[in-house]
């Protein structure tokens, strides 16, 4: 759909109709839907009508009709959003400083090395995964 052509009202209709939809494709009554719910069946047919809900009252319909993990599309954006400032902002991430490490190695293997080892060498040259 594209709900940025849309405004409010036709988007709340949309949604509307696509709850009803999903509630048939189911084979759920209004009234099994709103025991599952824990709704009203009066606020089951104001919905279906095209009228509007809460939020509160979208995750109850979401949960009754196992599509609450949708939820993380509208997250999505916002997750990513978080992860890259995490990595942008020079913050050390343990992944990232086992990569440095991996390239230090690639370094010091390319050096000449004594054949006689301390342990303490050799432990700054274990990668730990």
């Amino acid at each position: 759909m594209k709900y940025h052509t849309m405004n409010n009202d036709e988007i709340i209709l949309s949604l509307c109709a696509r709850i009803r939809e999903t509630r048939i494709s189911l084979a759920l009554t209004q009234q099994q839907f709103a025991d599952s719910a824990q709704v009203g069946i009066a606020t089951i047919k104001r919905i279906e009508k095209g009228g509007g809900l809460n939020l509160d009252t979208l995750i109850s319909l979401l949960r009754a009709l196992n599509k609450l993990h949708h939820l993380d599309a509208i997250l999505f954006e916002s997750e990513v959003r978080n992860f890259n400032e995490g990595h942008e902002g020079g913050e050390s991430v343990g992944r990232l400083q086992v990569r440095q490490q991996a390239a230090d190695l690639n370094r010091k293997a390319s050096a000449p090395q004594s054949e006689e080892m301390s342990y303490s060498a050799a432990i700054e040259n274990t990668l730990y995964w």
